[in-house]
């Protein structure tokens, strides 16, 4: 997708025949017809206030160290063929391929194409322009947080501190500390990685760099996390007194610190890398007119197919009170039938006096049973910092708060197991269960919004 951005740019270096006499111009012009579907994806996604705007900054700059790179960017027969069995298995499989999947493809046909592979930290920066932030937290959320607390307890024990773990939560003295959402780590791991693909852009690091470089940033970014959270556990825990103004900038004084490593590292690969040996352009005739035909194919497949998926239940149970206060079900809005289309279950709405409560039911795992705060956030609430707390009757719910003009509205939600009770207070830890044990089933999310 972004690559040809850069050809509309620099056509007198993009549109080169692959040989003489080929089909280069068509080729770049039917490769960015097969990327538009994923450009117009990618477009949605940054106006549906997910939070995904951060992922303008590595594209900017992937594409201005692929416009200061341009002639060290080499197009080889191999590349040529590489990308056109990639555009082949887009076509074939497009109906069942998420979009992030085929967000990749199509990066990843471009990258080989036009040699982009070549240069590991802009094909870096590019992918972490992706919105990524939905899915990691959703799929990574919840092991990233248990990773967390089990590394914090290995911290606070080196220290001489009884901590006991209930799953991501650290127990001492009756006192309960719970490693939330926003302890996943997740925004270290982001960050950490935009730095690698940056330090491997400007130093012009070959893979086998980049993948050291990786390797030690994954794991300075896992264990200052948890040491992060270690420190924060104290506080939490009343063991010492500490303002909370100082929390936010214990995480940004272990990542800075982890930051530095990663730069004399990154210099010292650099220095000790060979340069990459210049590729052999020897394309063929054929390489050409087979992009245009592949790319032509996945622009014909996208146009016409569409997936039908069955509902688990039409007719969701009617209830008549939650926690004893009755209720009333409302019929679905015309955008919210539309954006539960394609949802694997059912759907109903309800209202009460003081709040609206919405009740999803499912049989399987499924990414499309997302968290409540996504489709919130792209109405235009802005969501505050989200805390597990427990219930009267023994479960626990996820908690925040949400504004929007000045309206502020509490928000809990969470996972029941219909059958045998057993709740989870977050999606990601739900649908790792449910991957696991997918005869457990079925499911039920709620969410009760109140004023």
């Amino acid at each position: 997708m972004y690559p040809t951005l850069i050809s509309i740019r620099s056509a007198s270096h993009w549109t080169r025949p692959l040989c003489k006499g080929g089909y280069a111009r068509p080729a770049a012009l039917a490769l960015f017809l097969a990327a538009l579907p994923v450009m117009r994806w990618y477009a949605l996604r940054l106006q549906d206030g997910g939070g995904e705007l951060a992922g303008l900054v590595p594209l900017v700059a992937g594409i201005w160290f692929a416009l200061r790179d341009r002639t060290e960017l080499e197009r080889t027969a191999r590349g040529a063929w590489v990308g056109i069995s990639l555009l082949l298995i887009q076509a074939a499989a497009y109906p069942f391929l998420p979009a992030m999947i085929r967000a990749m493809l199509i990066l990843g046909t471009l990258a080989s194409v036009f040699g982009i592979w070549r240069k590991p930290g802009i094909l870096c920066l590019i992918v972490l322009a992706l919105p990524w932030t939905a899915s990691l937290d959703f799929f990574l959320g919840y092991p990233l947080r248990m990773l967390t607390s089990i590394n914090a307890r290995f911290f606070l024990e080196t220290v001489g501190v009884d901590v006991a773990r209930e799953g991501v939560r650290l127990l001492h003295d009756g006192d309960v500390v719970g490693v939330d959402p926003a302890c996943s780590g997740m925004n270290m791991l982001w960050s950490t990685g935009l730095l690698v693909a940056l330090l491997a852009a400007v130093l012009s690091l070959r893979w086998r760099s980049l993948i050291v470089l990786g390797a030690v940033a994954l794991a300075i970014a896992l264990v200052g996390n948890s040491l992060r959270a270690a420190i924060l556990f104290f506080p939490e825990a009343g063991l010492v007194n500490m303002p909370h103004l100082l929390h936010p900038g214990i995480g940004i004084g272990i990542a800075g610190g982890g930051f530095l490593v990663l730069i004399k590292l990154a210099r010292w690969l650099s220095a000790k890398g060979a340069p990459a040996p210049a590729g052999v352009p020897t394309h063929r005739p054929t390489a050409d007119l087979c992009i245009v035909i592949a790319s032509l194919l996945v622009v014909f497949v996208s146009s016409f197919s569409k997936i039908v998926i069955q509902r688990t239940s039409e007719t969701p149970p009617l209830l008549t009170n939650f926690q004893g206060i009755p209720v009333t079900r409302i019929p679905l809005t015309t955008a919210e039938e539309k954006f539960y289309e394609e949802f694997p279950g059912s759907i109903a709405v309800y209202e009460a006096d003081g709040f609206k409560l919405i009740v999803r039911q499912v049989s399987r795992a499924t990414r499309k049973l997302h968290p409540a705060s996504h489709c919130l956030r792209a109405e235009g609430f802005r969501i505050g910092e989200k805390t597990v707390e427990g219930s009267e009757d023994g479960g626990r719910w996820l908690s925040y708060m949400i504004v929007r003009d000045g309206e502020r509205f509490q928000v809990r939600e969470r996972i029941t197991n219909t059958a045998s009770q057993e709740c989870w207070p977050e999606i990601s830890a739900w649908y790792w269960h449910a991957f696991l044990h997918p005869g457990k089933g079925p499911w039920e999310a709620v969410t009760v919004i109140s004023g």
